[in-house]
């Protein structure tokens, strides 16, 4: 009993791990409905493999309440000091991404003028193979 104790703390921990690593993402792409769906996915994902493993699927509020524990043993302490950490990560990440598409929309331009100027000579090629007409001149 005293072993199922134990992993549903660290499980709990385990999810508040879980829950951070999941943070960069949600801070920098600013997406939060996506990261917390699957974060809820794994999660349930774990519980149920542990009630599964301890308690052979029978549910008992004590050990959400010891996983509900262990994932606020580790978001008041780890995660309070990863968070202002992946906070500075973050807006250096954004900083970097705006860079990167800057240059992919100067490279698109490149891209493009080069098309122009392809443009321009095969047109240029086929007005000349053409007959003069009467209109023309």
């Amino acid at each position: 009993m005293g072993e199922a104790f134990f992993y549903a703390v660290l499980l709990g921990a385990a999810l508040g791990f879980l829950y951070d690593f999941f943070r960069l993402p949600r801070l920098v792409f600013n997406d939060k409905f996506f990261f917390d769906f699957l974060f809820w996915i794994i999660s349930a994902i774990a519980v149920y493999c542990y009630y599964l493993i301890f308690n052979s699927g029978a549910i008992r509020i004590i050990y959400f309440l010891l996983i509900f524990i262990g994932f606020l043993l580790y978001t008041f302490t780890l995660g309070y000091v990863t968070k202002s950490l992946e906070i500075k990560l973050s807006k250096k990440i954004k900083k970097q991404l705006r860079k990167m598409k800057n240059v992919s929309k100067s490279f698109k331009k490149v891209l493009q003028s080069k098309r122009k100027v392809y443009y321009n000579i095969f047109t240029r090629k086929r007005k000349s193979n053409d007959p003069v007409t009467d209109e023309q001149l």
